[in-house]
């Protein structure tokens, strides 16, 4: 297994190299969020603050930003002039290394590699969970190789090393348990790995000693994922939740201890500096509103926001099917995640709360951004339904996956052409690349801009493929590892027909 991760490793942070020099539109390299994230890095390593005046005052920000027009103002002053970024100020600090020695690109290539350590991690958490390394290494390699992932490599966001703190917060919870041979061996195929194991002594008391450094560590972790983003709350609160259900009671209080502890400084810290619990109060669309103000903001008209629940895989222009077919067989896989205990369930119900976010909070799916920005911090955890389905499902379900993973990896490598040809640029019309079997692909899909046209019908027709896909799910529950029919099934098959 190790040696598998560190040859995906490599493989991984060699092909993301080719991630770096993709434009983000016509007039700059990046854009977006992305300046505003490498500004505060650019401060903090200048002038010690998170104080923007010198670097607009200096227009320093040309040092990465190269649109001829220079950088607008995301922000609005705070009373007493200071301009800040309104995103939490975790990512910058993270890139202040790779930054201070090779300004974007060394950003950049920092980045790059914690993607590739990311995949890395996934392959041994996948791997563990299912007990199989050689199908986990295939559903990560061609999850990592997808558009989305690809391109997010590279990009100056925070949903990558959020990414990278989850599946570390996963690896964290899975120490401990029973070796993956043993869970994969296990009768009912259920994976029931806990989420919180201690090591027991030869007397048969639990580790306390381990249980709680574990628990101090996750603490970190999740504290980590808030000053990355307030947005990941919501994983943050799932893993703590279940760490918590699961403990033991020395667990429990050392969870609960380091939470409290490591929240204090991160609410002074946004009431000192923002005047609110989030950096969005001087954003100048948001300037001036409290939290609970801003919140009601991006949880208004919900009704309109319903279809997103399946456009973000079947839109035309954003869907993740659209850029990476192989995710169709990540839904079979999710009703198996479904269907186990311990950390397939624990992992499903991030990807949900994930997507929850995505589809009811998010202001739009289809913004200023690469597709698949809103889910690209849960994506890599795609890697478990996948691998699930290819370890149950036999030679047709393997057959597809390797047909729609070629697809995909065409569609990714089609993008990168076309954006160094300059036909498009990945935050702005990537989907106009000039590419006859994409565009012809994309016909496929509904294009909800618009409900007019095709879009009702084809609405109808992927609704009517997700619930196949999903029932295949309840069928693969049913078959061995060779994608027949298992004894029970069976056996339950012929006592049917013999009444």
């Amino acid at each position: 297994m190790a040696r598998r991760a560190v040859a995906l490793f490599v493989l991984l942070a060699a092909l993301y190299s080719l991630s770096a020099g993709l434009r983000a539109s016509r007039g700059a390299a990046i854009t977006g969020d992305e300046p505003f994230y490498l500004l505060t890095t650019q401060s903090l390593l200048e002038d010690g603050d998170l104080d923007l005046r010198q670097q607009y005052r200096r227009h320093s920000y040309r040092a990465f930003f190269d649109h001829p027009d220079g950088l607008w103002m995301q922000s609005v002053p705070t009373a007493d002039g200071r301009i800040l970024s309104p995103h939490n100020p975790g990512l910058p600090v993270l890139l202040i290394p790779g930054f201070a020695l090779g300004g974007l690109r060394g950003a950049q290539l920092q980045l790059q590699l914690l993607a590739a350590l990311t995949f890395a991690l996934v392959y041994v958490w996948v791997a563990r969970v299912t007990g199989e390394a050689r199908w986990s290494a295939w559903a990560t390699l061609a999850l990592a190789l997808a558009a989305t992932p690809f391109v997010y490599a590279t990009e100056i966001y925070p949903e990558v090393p959020a990414a990278l703190v989850l599946v570390a917060a996963l690896l964290l919870l899975e120490a401990g348990g029973p070796a993956a041979g043993d869970a994969a061996r296990a009768a009912d195929g259920s994976c029931h790995l806990p989420f919180v194991a201690a090591p027991r002594d030869p007397g048969g008391s639990p580790s306390r000693r381990r249980e709680v450094a574990r628990a101090r560590v996750l603490a970190l972790l999740l504290a980590a994922l808030l000053w990355l983003g307030i947005k990941y709350a919501p994983l943050a609160g799932v893993v703590a939740a279940a760490t918590f259900l699961r403990a033991g009671r020395e667990g429990r209080w050392a969870l609960a201890g380091a939470g409290v502890l490591l929240a204090v400084p991160y609410v002074l810290f946004h009431l000192r500096v923002f005047g609110a619990l989030t950096p969005y109060s001087v954003n100048v669309v948001y300037a001036g509103d409290s939290t609970p103000e801003v919140l009601r903001a991006h949880v208004t008209d919900l009704a309109n926001r319903f279809y997103r629940l399946w456009g973000l895989f079947v839109d035309r222009r954003f869907g993740l099917a659209r850029w990476a077919p192989v995710l169709l067989l990540a839904l079979p896989g999710m009703v198996l995640m479904a269907r186990r205990k311990g950390a397939p369930r624990l992992a499903l119900g991030l990807i949900a709360a994930q997507h929850l976010m995505a589809v009811f909070v998010a202001i739009t799916m289809m913004g200023w951004w690469f597709p698949g920005r809103t889910v690209m911090t849960v994506l890599p955890l795609y890697a478990l339904p996948l691998a699930l389905v290819l370890q149950r499902g036999g030679r047709g379900a393997r057959s597809a996956f390797f047909l729609l993973a070629g697809l995909s990896v065409a569609v990714t490598a089609a993008l990168v052409r076309a954006v160094n040809l300059r036909q498009v640029t990945v935050a702005v019309d990537p989907f106009a690349m000039p590419v006859g079997w994409f565009q012809a692909m994309g016909l496929l899909f509904p294009d909800y801009r618009s409900w007019a046209g095709s879009t009702p019908w084809l609405t109808g027709l992927w609704l009517a493929v997700l619930l196949a896909l999903g029932s295949w799910g309840w069928r693969l529950d049913g078959m061995d590892w060779r994608g027949r029919l298992d004894r029970r099934d069976r056996l339950a098959g012929g006592q049917a027909l013999l009444k």
